[in-house]
């Protein structure tokens, strides 16, 4: 049997909590644009390449990481003393000092996914692909209660009062097999592509405190709460210690399938010439240059077996927990912010005391992203200038961003991007996409969203809002179209 330990999803949910959100997996809003990338179809399936293709994992297919946050950053948890960096928790980093830079809602997003396979080929006038992926997500909502409760509950001189609300984190990891086809129709003016996905789910965690108020006093606390704790994970299980307070998760070694559902990519792209004859004081050669795109993209949902979901809950009921609760973080040495997020972790494990509830399945439902782009060609086959709308909605918010882009391919087996994001933007966002497209031999990808990045050596954002990555290669299988 393998075993989650609790200490350890609440350190690392904790952590995460210091990296990450806003944005949802998908692909570099830069490279949309890009008319020679192979993997365009994930961002809109009626997006065709210009060649056929094969991507494999021995020739790093694609792969795509992803971390973002709306205010949180490492630099917000972290503070320079006499050449030393204290923990937030530290005695010499004030409540107040620390609570200003925490925003009344603290929101995370961090993504990961990596294709196994992908092959592309033209038919006729048709463009199909298939491709095997492995994506990973977690997200987060933290309120500005729930810190206010870390550094001032936690080292209390009086009795107060917390009321923490909508505190979320989720994360799930799932493998994704797809079949696309996309075909043009009224004169090549319009294309319409769709992808059908079958969805094979590894795991999901769905960690959600509602309502959590909490008296502090100086000898004991009065808690009242309402939480619930779903995961799904091969034969997952639940054990509770001697004092009935949740211990760890238990789940089978081995390869298993939990969870199994179906998924769907739509797009279109049409070109504003189509409208010529229709419009009034337009020249026809500006319409002819404009091209309106739509895609909405994993649009689906994961069923999860009875037998290997687990459903916890906490009760909105008095419990009064006993005990000294002032934790000392006033060490001689100075504690690093992973040991004071252990104590904090102890002090939760008493606080919240969740149940089993009824054994049944259940079902979530895929991060669903909607494109809106409009591109005008500047020159043709060698400059252009579009401007993309992402919307990324999921059960805790939904959040736009819009990207304006300029694509260069000076010569047939280059082609650049350059992008500037405007919802994070600390004039820091600029993206910049590189695809080198040989009609032999391999094709090599690079792009960011987020080329000038501050972050630290773990790749974690200390005040930049987003950082991303995505490389890969694949082999050209034919001629150009």
């Amino acid at each position: 049997m393998k075993t989650i330990y609790t200490n350890r999803l609440l350190i690392t949910l904790t952590i995460l909590f210091t990296s990450v959100v806003y944005g949802s997996a998908q692909l570099t809003n830069t490279s949309y644009f890009m008319k020679t990338y192979s993997n365009r179809t994930s961002l809109n399936p009626a997006l065709r390449p210009e060649q056929p293709y094969l991507g494999m994992p021995i020739v790093l297919n694609n792969v795509y990481a992803d971390v973002k946050t709306n205010t949180l950053n490492l630099d917000h948890l972290t503070f320079p003393r006499n050449g030393e960096l204290l923990s937030f928790m530290h005695k010499d980093v004030s409540a107040d000092q620390f609570l200003k830079g925490i925003s009344n809602n603290n929101r995370l997003n961090m993504d990961v996914s990596y294709s196994l396979f992908s092959l592309g080929w033209f038919k006729g006038s048709g463009f199909w692909n298939v491709d095997f992926n492995i994506k990973a997500h977690a997200d987060a909502s933290v309120p500005y209660s729930a810190f206010e409760l870390m550094k001032k509950g936690f080292a209390m001189n009086e009795p107060s009062y917390y009321n923490v609300k909508d505190t979320r984190v989720k994360a799930n990891a799932y493998a994704e097999i797809g079949v696309a086809h996309s075909r043009p129709f009224l004169d090549n003016h319009l294309v319409l592509g769709a992808k059908a996905k079958l969805l094979l789910g590894f795991a999901d965690f769905d960690a959600y405190i509602r309502d959590l108020q909490v008296n502090a006093g100086l000898d004991e606390w009065i808690i009242r709460s309402h939480a619930t704790l779903q995961a799904s994970a091969p034969g997952i299980r639940p054990e509770f210690d001697e004092e009935d307070k949740l211990d760890k998760f238990q789940w089978k070694e081995g390869f298993g399938i939990p969870g199994v559902g179906f998924g769907f990519d739509l797009g279109a792209t049409y070109s504003l010439a189509g409208l010529a004859d229709l419009t009034c004081g337009t020249p026809a050669d500006i319409l002819e240059r404009l091209t309106f795109s739509f895609a909405l993209t994993d649009l689906g949902l994961i069923s999860w077996s009875k037998g290997n979901t687990s459903n916890l809950y906490s009760t909105l009921e008095d419990q009064v927990v006993t005990g000294n609760f002032e934790m000392d973080f006033n060490d001689k040495d100075n504690s690093s912010l992973k040991e004071d997020l252990d104590k904090i972790k102890d002090t939760l494990e008493e606080i919240i005391k969740f149940k089993e509830g009824a054994s049944k399945g259940r079902t979530t439902g895929l991060r669903t992203n909607m494109n809106i782009g409009l591109e005008y060609e500047i020159l043709k086959n060698l400059l252009s200038a579009g401007l993309l709308s992402t919307t990324h909605f999921n059960s805790m918010t939904n959040v736009t961003e819009t990207t304006l882009g300029v694509t260069y391919r000076p010569v047939q087996w280059f082609e650049g991007a350059l992008s500037y994001s405007f919802v994070h933007s600390r004039f820091d966002t600029f993206g910049l996409a590189l695809n080198f497209v040989p009609t032999r031999g391999v094709h090599f990808f690079l792009a960011s969203d987020y080329i000038i990045p501050h972050v630290n050596s773990e790749f974690i954002p200390v005040s930049s809002k987003g950082v991303n990555i995505q490389l890969g290669l694949s082999i050209p299988l034919g001629a150009r179209r």
